[in-house]
């Protein structure tokens, strides 16, 4: 049967993507929450972040105490694991929506529909922004059931506004991996210059709290917007909010006129 719009069957066709990472992503977090009580008795994380010195903040061990659930998290999965699963997720999500169409030849069955080219852009992105909000809400509902079953004291509103932080992030990198499919139909470069991105921006804003002369280049990276006010504990940045969803939005406008302006028949 025929779906009634491309968001739909986007959908559709993304539930059980959706489904395999949210758990996976959900299951690791309460698993790490459950631990943590355990963990601590075993390890002195603080006593071995200050042996490491600067290269803590390598791995994202420059906020928060370690002895703490809420320190752990960041420590273990939201300075980095988290966001690079999101960020793959979006950005691998993304950069189908042209580049993967014009690969399996579809884009032209699409696109003789009356839909504009607009149009389908803006409905499939609404999809991979459901596939990232229900990939964050597990990790919430994970979290707090391992938080609560080792007892171990975690934010609610804290956490779900770490994790608004964190589906921003995925979608501002997830609209960069769109912008390159839309304008260039190459899915491989698209996911690649997204990733890469990710990548480069993670090492600038750690590199940038050792390094005195990078300090400059910090406000350059997503990653200082994302973490940088250490939702965790302090709770969510507006400005730094803002700022993620400005790229996200700005690389969606550049996708639509990208993909508005591209002869497919080129």
């Amino acid at each position: 049967m025929l779906l009634r719009n491309v968001f739909t069957k986007q959908i559709r066709d993304l539930r059980w993507p959706t489904f395999w990472v949210s758990l996976g992503m959900g299951g690791m977090t309460g698993y790490f929450a459950l631990l943590f009580p355990t963990y601590a008795k075993i390890v002195d994380l603080n006593s071995i972040l200050d042996k490491m010195g600067p290269a803590a903040k390598l791995m994202g061990a420059s906020l928060g105490d370690a002895s703490t659930l809420v320190g752990f998290l960041h420590i273990e999965l939201f300075s980095m694991i988290l966001p690079a699963l999101m960020v793959v997720l979006a950005a691998g999500i993304a950069s189908g929506f042209t580049a993967g169409e014009e690969s399996r030849g579809t884009i032209d069955v699409l696109l003789s529909y009356p839909i504009s080219r607009r149009r389908l852009i803006l409905e499939k992105t609404a999809a991979v922004v459901i596939a990232c909000v229900v990939s964050a809400a597990a990790v919430w509902v994970f979290a707090l059931a391992g938080a609560a079953a080792s007892s171990s004291a975690l934010p609610w509103d804290k956490l779900a506004e770490a994790l608004v932080m964190l589906v921003l992030l995925g979608l501002a990198f997830g609209s960069i991996a769109l912008t390159i499919s839309a304008a260039f139909g190459n899915r491989g470069a698209a996911i690649g210059v997204a990733v890469g991105t990710m990548v480069v921006m993670y090492l600038v804003d750690a590199l940038a709290q050792i390094v005195d002369g990078l300090g400059m280049l910090r406000p350059l990276s997503l990653f200082r917007y994302y973490m940088g006010n250490d939702p965790l504990r302090n709770g969510m940045s507006v400005a730094d909010a803002a700022v993620l969803a400005a790229v996200a939005v700005a690389f969606l406008f550049a996708a639509l006129i990208a993909f508005d302006r591209r002869d497919l028949a080129a």
